[in-house]
């Protein structure tokens, strides 16, 4: 199985019909916008969405309100609690939820529960052996997903 269909089965419960998480693997299925869109806010080279901070400035911004046990479980090799779409939003401010938003095709408000079932799990793919990627690996696997995208 590779990194995109491991994201998509990971973070939305691989199909499961009918219920909001069937939901949102389908909209991810037809919007690779949105794969694109989660790319640019872990990415420090691609601006366009909460700017250059990366992954790293990310979990950052989790940690200044509070959060860091939480994003901190997902980099580990345990278990990924869930977020709500409310944290979500507190932790990346309206102007970041805005980008995504634009970037992936979507309105303001699916954002932050498409945000909040997708962070877990591809901070945890992102991070296998539980610690931060260097920059370079960390560019090179978001340039590979989105190949595949292409």
């Amino acid at each position: 199985m590779g990194l995109l269909d491991s994201l998509l089965k990971g973070a939305l419960g691989g199909g499961q019909g009918g219920s909001a998480i069937g939901g949102l693997m389908d909209m991810v299925a037809k919007n690779p916008q949105i794969l694109s869109a989660v790319a640019g806010l872990l990415s420090t080279r691609d601006t366009s969405v909460g700017g250059s901070g990366g992954l790293g400035g990310l979990v950052s911004a989790f940690q200044g309100k509070g959060l860091g046990d939480m994003v901190n479980s997902w980099i580990s090799t345990g278990p990924n609690p869930p977020i709500s779409a409310s944290q979500v939003t507190e932790v990346l401010g309206g102007d970041t939820m805005g980008q995504f938003a634009r970037k992936a095709g979507i309105s303001l408000s699916d954002a932050g529960p498409l945000l909040a079932g997708l962070l877990p799990t591809v901070i945890d793919k992102l991070t296998p052996d539980g610690n931060l990627p260097d920059t370079n690996s960390l560019e090179n696997t978001l340039s590979s997903l989105l190949g595949k995208l292409a």
